[in-house]
């Protein structure tokens, strides 16, 4: 499955249509995988949405991973002590 490329701006404005895109794929018991390449800037709200997809993908025997989260992703992620929060997960039952 390819990953949902995550845009350049993730802010409160994105934080909805990330949230939405997220929830379908775990509604289709899909693996979240978001590439990060492109985001430029990140809000609180939208690592919010990345934490709770992760915990609601975790539960569900999902698996979760974020590829090539840009400088400015990393920066974040730490700045809001996410990281443990934001680390892959493999889908239960996949090597």
């Amino acid at each position: 499955m390819p990953a949902h490329p995550l845009p350049t701006t993730l802010d409160t404005d994105a934080a909805g249509p990330l949230r939405q895109a997220l929830l379908a794929r775990i509604q289709r018991g899909e693996d979240i995988h978001c590439d990060g390449v492109e985001v430029s800037r990140i809000g609180q709200a939208c690592l919010q949405i990345l934490a709770s997809a992760r915990a609601t993908a975790l539960a569900r025997g999902l698996g979760f991973r974020i590829d090539n989260p840009s400088d400015a992703m990393n920066r974040m992620i730490a700045v809001a002590a996410l990281s443990d929060a934001l680390a892959p997960v493999t889908a239960a039952g996949k090597a």
